[in-house]
């Protein structure tokens, strides 16, 4: 799992648990959408450099923004103003020499209906990467989404192998309040999922928990990679106790 296995930086001593385990890493730096704009870029890539010393960029990913992006908006200046960011993301991913993004899905419950979610940002991800080039890719992230059927309805509509999914399970659990075990989530988008955010809590809240501290099983989730996913599939602790998680994976032989 070691090589597969990614550390996010907004967890606590990040740069130290990786380069202490030999992980790899996910940057949180382009997250906010202010850092993006050109006054702040080269302050933004210095940090990202910073924090990449001695890693392989090849094999990062960087996570994209995620402020007001909504692919489904019904105002056309709502989409336009999330695929700017989103271009801007792709921008830093090339400057930094990373070939991956998590986007995330921008659903909005009582916002969009479900079907016109998943027929719109079809069509919004799949025009994004229309123009990208083939070695770049993008994992779409779960959020506000209670179950995994919209999702697996937006991918059926979508024809690019360069665009996957990213499961986040604390995500999947606080918004579905546990609701639908997230071994079914992961049945379910098997086939198209090529990432995972990792984490827990109690299904009230995105505490972003340690493995131990919550009500999933990550022995069941682990199973299920196994049984549903692609072998490639990769894995982000985004605990914000991150040593923690490292902790429960090397005892329990995960990670050896």
């Amino acid at each position: 799992m070691r090589e597969k296995l990614f550390i996010a930086t907004f967890c606590y001593d990040a740069v130290a648990v990786i380069k202490a385990h030999g992980l790899q890493m996910e940057v949180n730096h382009t997250c906010i959408s202010q850092d993006l704009e050109q006054e702040n870029r080269p302050t933004l890539l210095a940090a990202i450099k910073r924090d990449m010393t001695g890693s392989d960029a090849r094999q990062a990913i960087v996570h994209g923004p995620f402020t007001e992006i909504y692919p489904a908006g019904i105002d056309p200046l709502a989409r336009q103003m999330g695929r700017r960011r989103l271009e801007d993301g792709f921008s830093v991913c090339r400057a930094a020499a990373v070939n991956r993004m998590v986007v995330h899905s921008g659903y909005v419950p009582f916002i969009y209906f479900k079907e016109w979610q998943a027929e719109k940002s079809a069509l919004f991800w799949q025009d994004f990467m229309r123009d990208k080039p083939a070695d770049f890719g993008i994992y779409i992230e779960n959020v506000l989404e209670d179950e995994p059927y919209m999702l697996a309805n937006m991918m059926k509509q979508i024809d690019d192998p360069r665009i996957k999914l990213c499961l986040d399970v604390g995500h999947a659990a606080a918004a579905g309040k546990n609701m639908i075990p997230i071994t079914q989530w992961i049945r379910v988008l098997g086939p198209w999922l090529g990432h995972f955010h990792l984490h827990n809590n109690y299904g009230d809240r995105d505490s972003h928990g340690a493995f131990h501290d919550g009500t999933m099983d990550f022995h069941q989730i682990f199973q299920a990679v196994d049984d549903y996913c692609q072998k490639d599939a990769t894995f982000t602790i985004e605990s914000r106790d991150c040593a923690a998680s490292v902790a429960w994976l090397l005892e329990k032989g995960y990670l050896t």
